[in-house]
């Protein structure tokens, strides 16, 4: 059902962009920020034990139609950094992982301009949207420190060592899943100037799908939710 549903969205969404280009009324645009991702997963039965979020780095590519009215769909394409860390607190403070991840999405949002119309009158609009996203993982490197169990000391303490790779998705010894999908929100204020438009992005993703293949229950499923503030700019070809 899921790769059903994955395989449906692919195809409406590259359709969509597709068809974009055929009409007279677009608006193509480009914008930057930054990323902040929170892994979400139930560390219950791992004692002192927590995820903690981290910043990264993103690019949105997007095209947008007019539909009826101040109402548009929008696809495009997105290069999203959504990095986080594992740490182990109390007694066993001083041992993390933190992971660099990258991955390509792909959204299909559905919105309306709330404030003013950019295809119809220039000045300060609003608008927002909501839609699906799916994606995929290209990347993940690890740097950590960890104890080395070897070299009890004296105290009870253990040294530490640092280590750093590069996440081999042909072997996948940890099972990942790396392509994923969920919901999307976005609210941008912008100001249009006959056909550039220039404005802030507020991006939110909702992961639904599980980043492991492992889990058999929800109980231990693993998702991911990313945020992203970006400033860009638009061109509209009408």
């Amino acid at each position: 059902m899921k790769k059903t549903f994955l395989n449906v969205l692919c195809v409406g969404a590259v359709l969509l962009g597709t068809s974009l280009f055929a009409q007279k009324k677009i608006k193509l645009g480009v914008d930057a920020g930054y990323t902040y991702t929170s892994l979400n997963q139930d560390l219950s039965n791992l004692v002192d034990s927590k995820y903690n979020s981290r910043y990264g780095f993103g690019v949105n590519v997007s095209v947008e139609l007019p539909v009826w009215k101040s109402l548009f769909v929008s696809t495009g394409l997105s290069y999203l950094q959504e990095n986080y860390e594992f740490e182990r607190t109390g007694t066993r403070d001083g041992w993390y992982t933190k992971y660099n991840n990258d991955f390509v999405s792909l959204p299909l949002l559905v919105g309306g301009y709330i404030i003013n119309n950019p295809y119809v009158s220039d000045g300060v609009w609003v608008k927002v949207a909501g839609g699906m996203y799916t994606d995929y993982w290209l990347t993940m490197k690890r740097e950590g420190q960890y104890p080395v169990f070897s070299e009890l000391q004296p105290d009870g303490t253990f040294n530490y060592t640092k280590v750093s790779d590069k996440y081999d998705f042909k072997e996948n010894e940890n099972n990942l899943r790396r392509l994923g999908f969920g919901l999307q929100g976005q609210v941008q204020l912008g100001y249009s100037l006959d056909k550039i438009d220039v404005f802030a992005s507020y991006n939110y993703q909702y992961g639904l799908s599980d980043m492991t293949k492992d889990n058999i229950s929800d109980n231990q499923k693993m998702t991911r939710n990313s945020y992203m503030i970006s400033a860009g700019i638009a061109y509209k070809f009408n």
